[in-house]
This record gives C-alpha cells, sequence and structure tokens, in this order.
C-alpha cells in the first residue's frame, strides 16, 4: 500500500514493464495499491492502467 499517489503510479508503471502484464493502480481508502489486470474486481476504484503492450 502506499500513501502517495506518485510512488503508486511510479511502481505500477515499472511492474508493468517488466513483468509485461497491465497492472492498475487502486485506490483503497485513503491510500493506493497496485494490482495486474488478472487481480482486477468490479467493485474496484481504479485510478490509472498501464498497458505495456500500448
Amino acid at each position: 500500500m502506499f500513501n502517495d499517489i506518485w510512488i503508486a503510479r511510479k511502481n505500477a508503471l515499472n511492474l508493468a514493464r517488466s513483468l509485461m502484464v497491465a497492472t492498475m493502480v487502486i485506490a483503497v481508502g485513503t491510500q493506493y495499491a497496485v494490482i495486474t489486470a488478472e487481480d482486477h474486481d468490479s467493485s474496484l476504484t481504479i485510478v490509472n492502467e498501464y498497458d505495456p503492450f500500448a
């Protein structure tokens, strides 16, 4: 979990590029988390998406 959105976005982009999978930054309360597209659930609030193939 990250408190700063900038750090969460940077880590999500780095993870997407290194693993070559789509990643997402989600909001969880007042914090942010990075998940892969496989873990996506419709109840999550997506802040940013990173697709390494786009």
